[in-house]
């Protein structure tokens, strides 16, 4: 990874922040993807984290996202050299995902393209790799592919907003991206992870592995296709909470399956 990029700050205390899925939704993400791992994947992985499940570390990122910084190797017209790591993705107007992290002197927040790099680096170097870097890297790719597969953290040329309006969800006010914060899915399953997970985990193997063809770029484009419907809906529209659950339920569950489908696949290519 290029040395720009890997300049993180990792002061470890937790903070408050907004939510890509919810907390429940990132950890049926990994659940999923742990039920998925091979067991050279396992091995290492349980090595590498002490034991732990990838699971314990699914809101990691949200956790600690105000302390977490990347370098941007240049200084961004009237923004910081340093920015939070991007939880979000740019899409180009086929839906294809945007290559890079600047246009100009434009910062562009691309999750996919920060988890490309960090899988890559911690294949060639996980051996080697510090023990708080090694966490970290892992830590991250388990939720920037839950997050990169959310429809609210998908930016479109004509919608950069990530649902930063209000709308009107039944007989109350709230920000649209709350509802794929974690609204959505917690309506549809208001049960624990592994629950969730087992209700979820439903692909033979022959789709699963339909599911994980291409790259990370292909399956951001995949996300950025499916999810482009939820733009639809903009500031102060009115959203009957039955016919959107309706309308998107089967989306949520989708996206929440194949992120936990494709993390596997990153995590036992990495260690193959």
């Amino acid at each position: 990874m290029k040395k720009a990029i890997l300049s993180i700050i990792a002061i470890m205390v937790l903070c408050g922040t907004s939510y890509g899925w919810d907390r429940r939704a990132h950890a049926t993400v990994a659940k999923i993807a742990e039920n998925h791992l091979t067991p050279t994947a396992k091995a290492y992985l349980d090595k590498y984290l002490n034991g732990k499940s990838i699971v314990y570390y699914a809101s990691y990122a949200d956790d600690h996202k105000k302390n977490l910084l990347v370098d941007l190797g240049y200084k961004p017209e009237n923004a910081a050299q340093k920015v939070t790591f991007p939880h979000t993705f740019e899409a180009n107007d086929d839906c294809s995902v945007f290559r890079g992290m600047r246009k100009g002197n434009k910062f562009v927040k691309n999750c996919v393209y920060m988890a490309d790099q960090y899988a890559a680096e911690l294949k060639a170097n996980h051996a080697t790799m510090s023990d708080s870097l090694r966490v970290l890297s892992v830590a991250m790719l388990v939720h920037w592919l839950g997050d990169m597969h959310c429809p609210q953290h998908i930016r479109y040329p004509d919608s950069q907003t990530i649902g930063y309006y209000m709308v009107k969800w039944g007989n109350n006010d709230v920000r649209y991206h709350t509802l794929w914060d974690g609204v959505l899915f917690g309506e549809i399953h208001p049960w624990g992870f592994s629950d969730c997970a087992l209700m979820l985990d439903t692909c033979s193997k022959e789709e699963i592995a339909e599911i994980c063809k291409g790259d990370i770029y292909d399956w951001g484009k995949d996300a950025a296709t499916a999810s482009r419907p939820v733009h639809a809906y903009k500031d102060g529209a009115v959203i009957n909470r039955g016919d959107y659950r309706n309308k998107f339920g089967a989306l949520a569950e989708m996206q929440v399956r194949k992120a936990g489908y494709r993390l596997a696949h990153i995590f036992n290519k990495i260690f193959e």
